[in-house]
């Protein structure tokens, strides 16, 4: 039996598996602030910590990326209806989306949302421009924060770190020999 990798269907459907999370891009240039969501987050290096984004092409927010050099990233809930009313439609940048939002200040002096369990501060590294539909943003990490789960809290409310270090192997215990002579 031959499989066929090159299927649409079946790439649609491998990419769906690909873990992502709802993320609030943002930046701040002089007096002008804007945020987009984008689902397109990965880590891309360890040393030192880097993260590549990916928003559509011709976004108002993309000249003044590259002139704030530095972004923030701001997980927000999926159904977060405010995120998505604010930052799920195209905008003039004249229109300030945080207008009816206070704020924090990241590092970079990037905006970070009050709501935003977790947060990265990033330096803008730079983009590609792929011949794609979107455009590729590589960010340095300076700063983050993240929230741990409260007591109580519901099982999708919580960030769960990655499965290899949750899950304790019963093999990783020493094993204990005994020798008889």
């Amino acid at each position: 039996m031959t499989i066929n990798p090159l299927h649409p269907q079946l790439i649609h459907n491998a990419l769906q598996n690909v873990p992502s999370a709802l993320f609030v891009l943002t930046c701040q240039y002089d007096k002008f602030k804007d945020g987009i969501l984008t689902r397109w987050v990965q880590q891309c290096s360890t040393e030192p910590p880097m993260v590549v984004v990916a928003i559509p092409k011709g976004q108002p927010i993309e000249p003044m990326l590259r002139d704030a050099r530095a972004f923030a990233l701001c997980m927000v809930r999926a159904n977060d209806r405010r995120a998505l009313r604010l930052f799920g439609s195209e905008h003039d940048l004249e229109d300030d989306p945080f207008l009816s939002i206070a704020t924090k200040k990241a590092v970079t002096g990037m905006p970070i949302l009050p709501e935003s369990r977790l947060w990265l501060d990033c330096k803008l590294e730079g983009h590609l421009s792929p011949d794609a539909d979107c455009r590729l943003y590589l960010g340095q990490v300076v700063a983050a924060h993240m929230e741990l789960p409260k007591r109580g809290s519901k099982k999708g409310d919580s960030i769960q770190s990655p499965i290899h270090e949750r899950r304790k192997s019963p093999r990783s215990t020493p094993a204990t020999s005994t020798t008889t002579s």
